[in-house]
Parts: structure tokens; sequence; C-alpha cells
């Protein structure tokens, strides 16, 4: 059965596949116990895969066209299960286990939602394996410099994201502009972090350090109605500097900012 790929969702799919796969199931390190979330499962290549080592598979698919290929496919395998539907419209809560893991090349357009998405759901979520545009694998899991932005924030107050590795574009069919990359993020179980600091809190000096990229902090934070001088004098007590930028900031430092801000 022939498929034409459609631009509107995103679609490229593995064409060098077995490298790729064998290394994604490798990084991926399924449990025969657990239950596996696949976004956007295309024509089941790495389905295939997940449905030999999990005990189950949820696949939430948005092509219909795509519907036939997976069902011809998989349907007598009783551990799949397809959701047809957005992934950013489908209740995850429903429709997800306790300890679910992600595995998923997800649609680039919509990477940075996905994963608010999966960061919402991580009562039910323990780990997610994603396949995304190197530039942004690189952003999410940067330590430190300019890659850093609020998602790398958001990632870091709720777990661990690590680069796994890059695969070329020419892997995929058709051939994207940018090489992709593999990333894992790993949710605390102890909300070390949340424990610290409410989130809204926390996000409110977040967004509002990064709301200019190109300005220092004091500008930037001057943003939430606060006078310079008053902003600089906190910074002092913090030891970090007034010309500081938000993309070299630690995570624990942006938490004593919105402590000392906050107490004021």
């Amino acid at each position: 059965m022939s498929f034409k790929h459609k631009k509107k969702y995103g679609q490229n799919f593995l064409t060098d596949q077995n490298s790729v796969l064998e290394k994604i199931m490798e990084v991926s390190n399924i449990k025969p116990h657990e239950e596996i979330l696949e976004i956007g499962p295309g024509e089941g290549a790495l389905t295939e895969l997940l449905l030999e080592k999990a005990k189950k598979v949820i696949c939430v698919e948005i092509d219909t066209d795509l519907e036939k290929i997976l069902r011809k496919k998989f349907s007598e395998n009783e551990k799949f299960n397809l959701v047809m539907n957005d992934i950013l419209e489908v209740n995850l809560d429903e429709i997800l286990a306790p300890h679910t893991r992600v595995v998923a090349n997800i649609p680039y357009y919509i990477t940075s939602p996905i994963i608010n998405k999966l960061i919402e759901n991580r009562d039910k979520i323990d780990e997610a394996y994603l396949m995304v545009q190197k530039e942004v694998g690189e952003r999410v899991c940067a330590t430190s410099g300019k890659e850093r932005s609020v998602l790398t924030l958001a990632v870091e107050y709720y777990g661990t994201g690590e680069y796994l590795f890059t695969i070329p574009k020419e892997f995929f069919n058709p051939v994207p502009k940018i090489d992709s990359g593999f990333i894992s993020i790993k949710f605390y179980d102890d909300k070390r972090y949340e424990k610290l600091i409410p989130e809204d809190i926390f996000f409110k000096y977040v967004k509002a350090a990064f709301s200019n990229k190109r300005k220092n902090i004091v500008n930037n934070l001057s943003t939430l109605g606060l006078s310079k001088d008053i902003i600089k004098e906190k910074l002092e007590t913090l030891n970090i500097s007034s010309n500081e930028r938000a993309e070299n900031l630690t995570i624990e430092q942006f938490i004593n900012l919105a402590k000392c801000f906050e107490n004021n």
C-alpha cells in the first residue's frame, strides 16, 4: 500500500531504519512489564519493535490514511492499541497506566507543546524518549550557554534531559532540512524542585528573565513592574551580575532569585 507523506503533519519517516531503530530500542531499554505510548507511529516500523518488547503499546496517530496500514499490520496483536486523534487533544490521564514510558518520533512543528503535555502528565509518565530536531534536542538538554530557554528550565524543574545521539537527515524520507536528535527526559519521582518552590512562582521569573534574549536580566525582570534599582540590589545579594543573561543562570540560581524577589 503506497503512502503519500503529508507536510501538514510534519511527516518524515525513517528509511535507513534498522541501525537507527536498533539504537532507539537499545537506549529506551524497555522492560517486558512496561506500557509504552508511541506518538505518531507512521507506518509502524518502530511500533513493531515496541510490541516485541513491551506489555502494551498505545499508538496515537492523527492521519486517518495511516489507520488502515497500522490496523492491517498489528490488529491481530492484543498488545496493540490505536488511538486515532491529535496527541494534543487526547486526554492522556484516561488512557495511560502509571509508570508509562514514551518512545516517539514526534512531529517537529509541535515539539514544545508535546513536551509540555508530557510534563503535565508526569504522574503517569516516568520517562520519555523522543526524536526531535537536533537543535531543539540540544536546547532542551543544554546545561549552559545560549541554547538554554524556558523549555530547558521546564524540563530541568520536573526532570533531567539527556541528548543521546544524532540521526542524519539523509536517513529520512522525505529528506528534511536538518538532522534529528534523540533525547530522553526522566521525570523526578521525588519532586525535588517542586518541593522547593511552587511552579507558578518559579516560571513567573523564568519567563520574565527570558522575555527578550538580547537583553540582560535587569531589563527583562523589569517587565514584572519592578524598578531596575530594586532588581540590581536584589541581584547583588544573590551574587548575580546585573549584566548577566538568563541563559547563564542555573536552576538553583533561578529558585533563589524567585524566592528573594517574592520575599519583597
